[in-house]
């Protein structure tokens, strides 16, 4: 009678005590070797799945046989113990996933290791850096972290950590404060360089973090808290108790949805999240429109809300490049598609929350595409039809009809309103620019470079027609004959 001791007994029995919190779990072979590292929301659920079939048997309900990948199957004969590290929210856990593979470098993680199409952590080599999500690791003068194995998750994990230490989200510097100065998650290095010092301490803390093997992040937050107060560093030590409580309201904020979320302020925000059924609240809201007349010089636009507040840094204007005669529905693909290109290029600030579309069911279902096929099908996206003010999900058959007085529907509306808005004016603009080229282009002796030279020096077809002859002539490239030509024609013209 042999004495060998089955392995997944003592495994099954692992199994059965396990929690169903999220975590990190490893499987290790018999000499105690670390074979396999992964990650779960529920770690009773997922590591279980795993065994299920071969503890009754090879077989599941029903006399169905459930197979595993040849990878899995062989892994699964060489298990002989398994262990868990409880986080403790999913987001830890893919963090600390993914710095174990690093530091243990398992043998069947080699997936995560070769492939190249998985997400990576970045941090830009810019003398003020940014954190964002990339695939590649073409830019020598960054810092990558990864690769990750859930590029939902990663997002959110740069959301929660962009909240938490006031680093730039700005793809360039721009010349004023934006909006995230304002609401205290941003330290400004665009108008105050002196912050440098302190930037740099922001950017050592986050490389520390994200290298340190801690369960969460409120581990390693705790953990530094205590270490400066000890060197009597009061004022660092109150920075991480603040972060740590904010890091708990934070979670609170995203995953107690029963209780208030944001205070009156963002009640619209709030009314959204529970009528859409949506997972976070939607704080950041982009909203796309397009506009042309008869396809001449289309247009998309796209503004962006913040807890219900423009913030125009992250506004774009979108000149419509591969659609030829009236298409708003390509019109809106193109636009979107070059937003997601441009997030995941690190062009344009970080994903949005919600995505408004100004159309009906046809112009969110072309958009819907879009995402799917840039692999962020996860991204909230409704519309809002002009006649009736209805709002179309993916997730619901028929529209939604929001009462008069709703809230969330006068954000929706705020939103779409200044999409239009905005490129309405930039339509406009092209379509001015348009005509005062086509008038030069009638007038003798103005070439080129004559006309480059006078849109440049004046802002409109009627400022230069009143402009005196003598000082026209007397521009470069101007003689008084052309000058006298320009002013008459133009004053031949209503303009």
């Amino acid at each position: 009678m042999s004495n060998t001791v089955n392995p997944l007994g003592s495994i099954q029995e692992k199994i059965q005590a396990l929690p169903q919190t999220p975590g990190v779990y490893l499987f290790k072979g018999k000499a105690g070797e670390i074979l396999y590292i992964g990650k779960a929301r529920e770690l009773k659920k997922r590591v279980s799945s795993y065994f299920s079939a071969r503890m009754r048997g090879g077989s599941i309900s029903g006399g169905q046989e459930k197979l595993h990948s040849p990878k899995i199957s062989v892994l699964l004969g060489r298990i002989s113990d398994l262990e868990i590290i409880e986080t403790q929210t999913e987001v830890d856990a893919l963090l600390l996933e993914a710095q174990l593979v690093h530091k243990h470098e398992p043998r069947y993680n080699t997936q995560l290791k070769d492939d190249k199409s998985f997400p990576l952590l970045k941090l830009t080599g810019d003398r003020f850096p940014r954190l964002v999500v990339t695939r590649n690791r073409i830019d020598r003068k960054a810092t990558y972290y990864g690769p990750y194995t859930d590029a939902k998750l990663l997002r959110e994990a740069v959301r929660i950590i962009n909240s938490l230490f006031p680093i730039r989200k700005c793809q360039t510097l721009p010349k004023r404060a934006c909006l995230y100065y304002h609401i205290g998650q941003c330290v400004a290095p665009c108008i105050k360089p002196e912050v440098k010092t302190q930037y740099d301490w922001l950017i050592n803390e986050i490389k520390s973090f994200l290298r340190g093997g801690r369960r969460s992040l409120i581990d390693y937050l705790t953990e530094r808290m205590k270490k400066v107060a000890s060197e009597y560093r009061f004022e660092d030590a109150q920075f991480f108790k603040d972060q740590i409580e904010a890091l708990g309201w934070f979670r609170k904020k995203r995953f107690d949805v029963k209780r208030p979320e944001g205070g009156i302020g963002l009640r619209g925000t709030m009314e959204l999240k529970q009528r859409l059924n949506l997972e976070r609240l939607p704080e950041k809201i982009v909203c796309f429109d397009v506009s042309n007349i008869q396809g001449s010089e289309a247009v998309a636009s796209k503004v962006c809300f913040y807890r219900e507040l423009v913030n125009p840094m992250e506004y774009r204007r979108y000149k419509i490049k591969t659609v030829r005669g009236i298409n708003d529905y390509a019109m809106i693909q193109e636009a979107v598609r070059r937003m997601m290109v441009g997030i995941k290029e690190g062009r344009e600030s970080a994903f949005p929350d919600l995505i408004v579309i100004d159309g009906g069911r046809g112009h969110l279902n072309t958009a819907k595409e879009v995402l799917e096929s840039e692999n962020c099908s996860e991204i909230e996206i409704i519309s809002i039809a002009k006649q009736f003010e209805f709002i179309y999900s993916p997730k619901l058959k028929e529209p939604i009809v929001f009462p008069p007085g709703s809230s969330a529907l006068r954000l929706i509306q705020k939103v779409r309103d200044e999409a239009h808005r905005f490129a309405i004016t930039y339509h406009r603009h092209l379509r001015a620019k348009k005509l005062t080229c086509s008038l030069l282009d009638e007038i003798q002796g103005i070439g080129e470079k004559r006309k480059k030279l006078l849109l440049a020096a004046f802002q409109s077809l009627e400022e230069l027609r009143d402009t005196p002859v003598a000082i026209l002539s007397r521009m470069e490239g101007m003689n008084r004959k052309t000058a006298e030509r320009v002013v008459d024609f133009l004053r031949s013209k209503v303009l």
